[in-house]
Protein backbone atom coordinates (compact mmCIF):
# COMPACT_ATOMS: atom_id res chain seq x y z
CA UNK A 1 0.00 0.00 0.00
CA UNK A 2 1.21 3.49 -0.81
CA UNK A 3 1.54 5.63 2.28
CA UNK A 4 2.11 9.33 2.80
CA UNK A 5 3.36 9.86 6.35
CA UNK A 6 2.65 13.33 7.70
CA UNK A 7 5.04 14.16 10.53
CA UNK A 8 4.62 16.98 12.98
CA UNK A 9 8.03 18.54 13.61
CA UNK A 10 8.42 19.80 17.17
CA UNK A 11 8.01 17.00 19.68
CA UNK A 12 7.86 14.33 16.98
CA UNK A 13 11.07 14.79 14.98
CA UNK A 14 12.66 17.54 17.06
CA UNK A 15 13.28 17.70 20.81
CA UNK A 16 10.58 20.20 21.78
CA UNK A 17 11.56 20.85 25.39
CA UNK A 18 15.25 21.50 24.73
CA UNK A 19 14.39 24.13 22.14
CA UNK A 20 11.14 25.86 23.01
CA UNK A 21 11.05 25.82 26.81
CA UNK A 22 14.10 28.10 27.27
CA UNK A 23 12.97 30.21 24.32
CA UNK A 24 9.53 30.74 25.90
CA UNK A 25 11.09 31.97 29.13
CA UNK A 26 13.52 34.25 27.29
CA UNK A 27 10.74 35.67 25.14
CA UNK A 28 8.36 36.35 28.04
CA UNK A 29 11.12 37.95 30.12
CA UNK A 30 12.25 40.20 27.28
CA UNK A 31 8.70 41.21 26.35
CA UNK A 32 7.81 42.16 29.90
CA UNK A 33 11.00 44.20 30.13
CA UNK A 34 10.66 45.98 26.77
CA UNK A 35 7.00 46.88 27.35
CA UNK A 36 7.43 47.52 31.08
CA UNK A 37 4.73 45.00 31.99
CA UNK A 38 6.63 42.80 34.43
CA UNK A 39 3.49 42.59 36.57
CA UNK A 40 1.73 40.83 33.67
CA UNK A 41 4.34 38.13 33.13
CA UNK A 42 2.16 35.41 34.74
CA UNK A 43 -0.72 36.40 32.44
CA UNK A 44 1.44 36.22 29.33
CA UNK A 45 2.87 32.88 30.40
CA UNK A 46 -0.57 31.46 31.15
CA UNK A 47 -1.98 32.53 27.79
CA UNK A 48 0.96 30.99 25.97
CA UNK A 49 0.87 27.80 28.00
CA UNK A 50 4.18 28.24 29.83
CA UNK A 51 3.31 27.28 33.42
CA UNK A 52 5.65 26.43 36.30
CA UNK A 53 8.62 26.34 33.95
CA UNK A 54 6.98 23.87 31.55
CA UNK A 55 5.08 24.14 28.30
CA UNK A 56 1.66 22.57 28.62
CA UNK A 57 0.24 20.14 26.07
CA UNK A 58 -2.15 21.56 23.47
CA UNK A 59 -1.27 25.11 24.52
CA UNK A 60 -0.75 28.03 22.15
CA UNK A 61 3.01 27.72 22.22
CA UNK A 62 2.90 23.92 21.96
CA UNK A 63 0.67 23.66 18.91
CA UNK A 64 -0.23 27.14 17.66
CA UNK A 65 1.10 28.90 14.59
CA UNK A 66 3.30 31.97 14.75
CA UNK A 67 0.21 34.12 14.21
CA UNK A 68 -1.50 32.48 17.20
CA UNK A 69 1.51 33.21 19.40
CA UNK A 70 1.85 36.79 18.15
CA UNK A 71 -1.83 37.37 18.93
CA UNK A 72 -1.20 36.55 22.59
CA UNK A 73 1.43 39.28 22.86
CA UNK A 74 -0.77 41.71 20.96
CA UNK A 75 -3.58 41.02 23.43
CA UNK A 76 -1.32 42.19 26.26
CA UNK A 77 0.09 45.31 24.63
CA UNK A 78 -0.54 47.03 21.32
CA UNK A 79 2.46 46.34 19.11
CA UNK A 80 3.21 43.16 21.01
CA UNK A 81 2.40 40.98 18.01
CA UNK A 82 4.97 42.66 15.79
CA UNK A 83 7.46 42.61 18.66
CA UNK A 84 6.99 38.83 19.06
CA UNK A 85 7.40 38.26 15.31
CA UNK A 86 10.57 40.35 15.21
CA UNK A 87 11.94 38.66 18.34
CA UNK A 88 11.35 35.22 16.83
CA UNK A 89 13.02 36.14 13.55
CA UNK A 90 16.01 37.70 15.33
CA UNK A 91 16.49 34.49 17.31
CA UNK A 92 16.20 32.01 14.44
CA UNK A 93 19.96 31.51 14.36
CA UNK A 94 20.05 30.67 18.06
CA UNK A 95 17.03 28.40 17.71
CA UNK A 96 18.67 26.55 14.84
CA UNK A 97 21.84 26.04 16.88
CA UNK A 98 19.79 24.54 19.73
CA UNK A 99 17.79 22.11 17.57
CA UNK A 100 18.22 18.46 18.49
CA UNK A 101 16.80 15.44 16.68
CA UNK A 102 14.75 12.92 18.62
CA UNK A 103 16.46 9.54 18.68
CA UNK A 104 15.54 7.31 15.77
CA UNK A 105 14.30 9.97 13.34
CA UNK A 106 16.65 9.25 10.44
CA UNK A 107 16.15 5.50 10.78
CA UNK A 108 12.38 5.88 10.65
CA UNK A 109 12.52 8.23 7.68
CA UNK A 110 14.84 5.83 5.87
CA UNK A 111 12.48 2.93 6.54
CA UNK A 112 9.74 5.00 5.01
CA UNK A 113 11.76 5.56 1.86
CA UNK A 114 12.71 1.90 1.70
CA UNK A 115 9.03 0.98 1.84
CA UNK A 116 8.22 3.40 -0.95
CA UNK A 117 6.44 5.85 1.35
CA UNK A 118 6.60 9.62 1.18
CA UNK A 119 7.70 11.53 4.30
CA UNK A 120 6.09 14.95 4.70
CA UNK A 121 6.60 17.47 7.51
CA UNK A 122 3.38 19.15 8.65
CA UNK A 123 4.21 21.81 11.22
CA UNK A 124 2.76 24.94 12.78
CA UNK A 125 6.25 26.44 12.75
CA UNK A 126 7.41 28.79 9.99
CA UNK A 127 8.80 27.63 6.67
CA UNK A 128 12.07 29.43 7.36
CA UNK A 129 12.60 27.54 10.63
CA UNK A 130 11.49 24.24 9.09
CA UNK A 131 13.93 24.51 6.19
CA UNK A 132 16.72 25.40 8.62
CA UNK A 133 15.85 22.24 10.55
CA UNK A 134 15.97 20.12 7.41
CA UNK A 135 19.29 21.60 6.30
CA UNK A 136 20.92 21.31 9.72
CA UNK A 137 20.28 17.59 9.95
CA UNK A 138 20.69 16.92 6.21
CA UNK A 139 17.18 15.53 5.88
CA UNK A 140 16.65 16.67 2.28
CA UNK A 141 16.94 13.13 0.84
CA UNK A 142 14.27 11.86 3.23
CA UNK A 143 11.61 14.58 2.94
CA UNK A 144 9.16 14.73 0.04
CA UNK A 145 7.48 17.99 1.01
CA UNK A 146 6.72 20.37 3.88
CA UNK A 147 3.53 22.13 4.96
CA UNK A 148 4.14 25.01 7.37
CA UNK A 149 2.20 27.34 9.62
CA UNK A 150 2.77 30.39 7.44
CA UNK A 151 1.85 28.67 4.16
CA UNK A 152 -1.89 29.37 4.44
CA UNK A 153 -4.56 30.86 6.68
CA UNK A 154 -5.50 27.54 8.30
CA UNK A 155 -3.99 25.92 11.37
CA UNK A 156 -3.95 22.39 12.69
CA UNK A 157 -6.30 20.59 13.28
CA UNK A 158 -8.28 22.32 10.52
CA UNK A 159 -8.34 20.04 7.50
CA UNK A 160 -7.73 23.03 5.25
CA UNK A 161 -4.16 23.05 6.57
CA UNK A 162 -3.35 20.02 4.40
CA UNK A 163 -6.19 20.00 1.85
CA UNK A 164 -4.32 21.86 -0.90
CA UNK A 165 -1.44 19.39 -0.59
CA UNK A 166 -3.80 16.41 -0.82
CA UNK A 167 -5.70 17.88 -3.76
CA UNK A 168 -2.49 18.79 -5.58
CA UNK A 169 -1.29 15.18 -5.56
CA UNK A 170 -4.69 13.49 -5.65
CA UNK A 171 -3.96 11.32 -2.62
CA UNK A 172 -6.85 9.25 -1.24
CA UNK A 173 -7.29 9.88 2.49
CA UNK A 174 -6.71 6.18 3.19
CA UNK A 175 -3.08 6.50 2.13
CA UNK A 176 -2.26 9.26 4.63
CA UNK A 177 -1.18 8.90 8.26
CA UNK A 178 -0.62 11.88 10.57
CA UNK A 179 1.92 11.49 13.39
CA UNK A 180 2.30 14.02 16.18
CA UNK A 181 2.46 14.86 19.87
CA UNK A 182 -0.55 17.17 20.33
CA UNK A 183 -4.30 17.01 19.79
CA UNK A 184 -3.80 19.48 16.93
CA UNK A 185 -2.09 16.56 15.17
CA UNK A 186 -4.26 13.67 16.29
CA UNK A 187 -7.50 15.53 15.48
CA UNK A 188 -6.29 16.66 12.06
CA UNK A 189 -8.68 15.26 9.45
CA UNK A 190 -10.75 13.51 12.13
CA UNK A 191 -14.05 14.07 10.33
CA UNK A 192 -12.49 13.12 7.00
CA UNK A 193 -11.20 9.77 8.29
CA UNK A 194 -7.47 10.57 8.43
CA UNK A 195 -5.64 7.94 10.50
CA UNK A 196 -3.55 9.54 13.25
CA UNK A 197 -0.81 8.24 15.53
CA UNK A 198 0.06 10.09 18.72
CA UNK A 199 3.61 10.08 20.07
CA UNK A 200 4.64 10.69 23.68
CA UNK A 201 7.99 12.28 22.85
CA UNK A 202 6.76 15.88 23.01
CA UNK A 203 4.36 17.81 25.24
CA UNK A 204 1.36 15.48 25.11
CA UNK A 205 0.53 12.53 27.31
CA UNK A 206 -2.08 9.92 26.43
CA UNK A 207 -4.92 11.96 27.87
CA UNK A 208 -3.97 14.93 25.66
CA UNK A 209 -4.03 13.04 22.35
CA UNK A 210 -7.73 13.16 21.56
CA UNK A 211 -8.70 11.45 18.32
CA UNK A 212 -5.56 9.33 18.04
CA UNK A 213 -6.19 5.95 16.45
CA UNK A 214 -2.98 4.67 18.03
CA UNK A 215 -0.41 5.98 20.51
CA UNK A 216 3.28 5.04 20.69
CA UNK A 217 6.19 6.26 22.76
CA UNK A 218 8.15 7.83 19.93
CA UNK A 219 8.98 7.72 16.25
CA UNK A 220 11.24 4.71 16.95
CA UNK A 221 8.12 2.61 17.52
CA UNK A 222 6.66 3.19 14.04
CA UNK A 223 8.74 0.40 12.48
CA UNK A 224 9.81 -3.02 13.68
CA UNK A 225 13.37 -4.34 13.52
CA UNK A 226 12.86 -5.41 9.90
CA UNK A 227 11.63 -1.98 8.84
CA UNK A 228 7.98 -2.96 8.63
CA UNK A 229 5.52 -0.15 9.38
CA UNK A 230 3.39 -0.50 12.49
CA UNK A 231 0.12 -0.57 10.54
CA UNK A 232 1.40 -3.34 8.27
CA UNK A 233 2.80 -5.59 10.99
Amino acid sequence: MNRILLYDKDGTLLNFHKLWTPYAKKCIDKFSEDFNVRHRKPEVAEKLGYVDGEIKANSTIASGTGSDIHAVFESIEKGGGKWAKDFYESNLGMLTDDMELIDGVKTALQHGLSNGYKNVIVTSDSRDSTLRFIRKFELEPYIFDVICGDDNDYHKPQFGFIKDFIDKHGYPIEELVMIGDNAADTLLGYDEGLYTIGVLSGTGQREHLAGADRIVDSIKDLYDADGKFILDA
